[in-house]
C-alpha cells in the first residue's frame, strides 16, 4: 500500500475525464485552482498510462494545501475530481531549491516503483514541461468553445449569466460547480470568441467586473 505523501506544491489530479482537449482542460485547471495561489505549472498528458491524471504546481505548498482541501471531489467536466499531493518534488520545484538530481542519476538509485502511484508519472511530465521554461505560468488562452468566468460575485447565479449570454448566437448553456467561478458552453469557438471579445470586463455590479478567458 503506498503512503499518503506529505504536503508539498505539487498535486496530484485523477478521474479526469481524458476526453477533454488537452489545451481546454489545462485552461479549465488553470481557472480553477489559481483562486487558491499562484500556479507556476499545470501539466498534462495523452500518453498511455497518464490519461485522466494531470499536475498541478503551486509556487508554495499553503496555496497546494488548500487547493486540495477546498476541491476534493469537485464536479470537473462530469466527473469528480481525485486530489493528492504527489510522492515526489517536482523538477521545476526542484531546480529552485537546489535540490534537483538528473533524471539519469534518479534511475540508478531509484527503486521500481508501484504503477498505481502517483511518483511515477510525476518526474517525467515535470522533467518535460521545465525544459525550455515557459514565457508565462498560464496555459495558453487558445480559442475554445467554453469560456471560464472567475471571481463572479456571490448574488451571481446560473439564470442571471443565462440571460447576459444568451443574445449571443451558439449559447447552449451556463454551469456554475461552484461559487465564484462558471462555465459558459457555445456551440463553437467563433460564437464563444465574440461573446468573450463582447462581454469580458463587462460590469456585474457597481464593484464587480465579468473576468472571461
Amino acid at each position: 500500500m503506498a503512503s499518503i505523501a506529505a504536503p508539498n506544491n505539487t498535486v496530484y489530479i485523477k478521474n479526469i475525464d481524458w476526453k477533454v482537449k488537452k489545451q481546454l482542460l489545462k485552461r479549465a485547471l488553470y481557472s480553477l485552482f489559481t483562486r487558491h495561489g499562484k500556479v507556476l505549472e499545470v501539466i498534462a498528458l495523452r500518453r498511455d498510462g497518464l490519461r485522466g491524471q494531470a499536475w498541478v504546481i503551486f509556487d508554495d505548498v499553503q496555496a497546494a494545501t488548500a487547493a486540495v482541501q477546498a476541491e476534493q471531489g469537485f464536479p470537473f467536466f462530469g466527473k469528480d475530481l481525485q486530489l493528492a499531493f504527489a510522492n515526489e518534488t517536482s523538477d521545476r520545484i526542484a531546480k529552485r531549491n537546489g535540490t534537483y538530481v538528473p533524471k539519469a542519476k534518479r534511475k540508478k538509485t531509484a527503486p521500481k516503483a508501484d504503477t498505481q502511484d502517483a511518483n511515477t508519472t510525476t518526474t517525467a511530465p515535470a522533467q518535460e514541461v521545465v525544459a525550455p521554461p515557459p514565457s508565462s505560468s498560464k496555459p495558453a488562452a487558445e480559442p475554445s468553445h467554453i469560456l471560464f468566468a472567475q471571481d463572479l460575485p456571490s448574488e451571481c447565479n446560473e439564470m442571471m449569466l443565462a440571460m447576459l449570454f444568451r443574445q449571443y448566437a451558439g449559447f447552449k448553456e451556463v454551469r456554475i460547480p461552484r461559487q465564484g467561478l462558471a462555465f459558459i458552453q457555445f456551440d463553437d469557438e467563433p460564437h464563444a470568441t465574440l461573446a468573450l471579445e463582447r462581454l469580458n470586463g463587462f460590469k456585474l455590479t457597481t464593484t464587480d467586473t465579468l473576468k472571461l478567458t
